[in-house]
């Protein structure tokens, strides 16, 4: 299926169904969250009933629009009962949503728009572009494939996808067409430095303090690989959750001497996510599947069962596969 077949697939999808859940993954990002709101208000424009399910804290993305309808674990139990379609962004296996998956049993169809690679098409129509930097940039060519307008809410949305998976728009995966495509956006009037800052340059006092023991407890290992650890006790420390570690891993991935950044902090008991990045040899994709995780490239993750010294040993000969060991 080419793009333009995608474009016309997805509109002849919306045209049958009147109402449509949206979902990301689990612990929604600037690109997941960006992803639903930009495509729950084009739904709006259409006359449809768009719902999105967020299964996470998206406090920290107040500039994007909160004018659609966002639904709660109880209030999405309701919402399936009856006829209306599913659309995934920015993840395309079912379990990755959570609460959300269930929605693959009940919805009349459903359709999945992605930029991650996966082995397997879940949904009734899946379009997936590993090439794209974020699932807003795919989005971005849909709207303007189909002559969707792209508002100032819309453009917020799509921008703070595309600026949230390209690292501020430094990652490898950058072109002069994702740099045409901000322009284009920015020229909706948009406040890029508002939305900059509050994706990459601010934090809260506590998410402050539980990076400062990140950085704190990170050591290197085998010269190459920057590691840090932190289990319930660690953020308990210092009055936080796991939940306020966003950012330490690429935190981590600025030290000069480190080809990989590992940062892994513990969920529950023997339940471990680690989240990785890399500068130019390793491919932490390829080592987040290894766990049943994914990603890109340079950015990947997964969620490992075991203790947190036995995962991170595994995680950690993982990457060696793809590295030089150095002498000691």
């Amino acid at each position: 299926m080419t793009f333009q077949e995608m474009a016309k697939t997805f509109q002849e999808f919306v045209s049958r169904q009147d109402r449509f859940i949206l979902s990301g993954h689990v612990r929604p990002d600037g690109d997941s969250i960006g992803a639903c709101v930009a495509l729950g208000l084009e739904l709006l424009r259409q006359g449809k009933h768009p719902m999105i399910y967020y299964e996470g804290d998206t406090s920290r993305y107040g500039w994007v629009s909160r004018s659609l309808p966002i639904l709660d674990k109880q209030s999405l139990c309701k919402a399936t009962c009856g006829r209306f379609g599913w659309i995934m962004l920015d993840c395309a296996e079912p379990h990755r949503a959570g609460e959300a998956s269930v929605c693959a049993d009940l919805a009349e169809e459903s359709f999945c728009i992605d930029h991650h690679v996966n082995q397997k098409e879940y949904a009734t129509y899946n379009w997936t572009d590993s090439r794209a930097t974020s699932t807003c940039e795919i989005l971005f060519h849909l709207f303007r494939e189909n002559m969707y307008p792209i508002t100032k809410e819309v453009a917020e949305a799509l921008f703070t996808g595309v600026a949230f998976d390209t690292g501020g728009f430094r990652h490898s995966s950058m072109t002069p067409d994702v740099f045409r495509m901000a322009a284009c956006l920015s020229d909706t009037g948009i406040d890029i430095t508002q939305i900059m800052n509050g994706l990459f340059h601010t934090k809260g006092f506590i998410e402050t303090k539980v990076l400062g023991l990140a950085l704190q407890k990170a050591y290197i290992y085998q010269n190459q690989i920057i590691v840090s650890a932190m289990e319930t006790k660690d953020f308990q420390s210092v009055g936080g959750t796991s939940d306020d570690s966003e950012g330490a891993v690429e935190a981590l991935a600025e030290v000069a001497e480190a080809e990989a950044a590992v940062f892994l902090r513990e969920l529950s008991p023997n339940t471990i996510r680690v989240n990785m990045r890399s500068k130019s040899k390793v491919d932490v994709a390829l080592v987040a599947r290894a766990f049943g995780g994914g990603g890109h490239v340079r950015a990947a993750g997964c969620t490992v069962g075991g203790s947190m010294q036995s995962v991170c040993q595994r995680v950690l000969r993982e990457i060696m596969k793809q590295l030089p060991e150095e002498d000691e």
